[in-house]
């Protein structure tokens, strides 16, 4: 190795050691940042939960994917009633502010 590609070398070592460095820090901080957060669950609920895992794992594959499709379908379905229920507050909201700004045009031109 000529004397340039051990210097080469040893500057890859010393790239590579604070890049080392720099990941353990990442991940402290992460850590530090975003703490675990422990869910006790009382003993009924994990009962409940127990018996859903047992009865989806005695499922065949096709009953597996089923239960997921619905699962995933069922999801959508509610967070599209909750949409339209936004939808619709925010409607009533705006007509209601339309129909509160034409009353006062009509009323101050009465008065006039």
């Amino acid at each position: 190795m000529s004397f340039s590609e051990r210097d080469l070398q040893s500057k890859l070592d010393e790239i590579e050691a604070d890049i080392d460095r720099d990941n353990s820090k990442s991940q402290d901080t992460s850590q530090s940042i975003f703490p675990q957060l422990d869910i006790n669950a009382s003993p009924k609920m994990r009962g409940w939960i127990e018996q859903s895992k047992a009865w989806f794992n005695s499922l065949p594959k096709i009953g597996k994917a089923a239960v997921a499709i619905a699962g995933v379908w069922l999801s959508f379905s509610i967070v599209g009633a909750v949409l339209h229920v936004i939808s619709s507050i925010l409607t009533l909201g705006v007509v209601g502010f339309v129909l509160y700004i034409g009353y006062r045009l009509f009323n101050s031109s009465e008065a006039n």
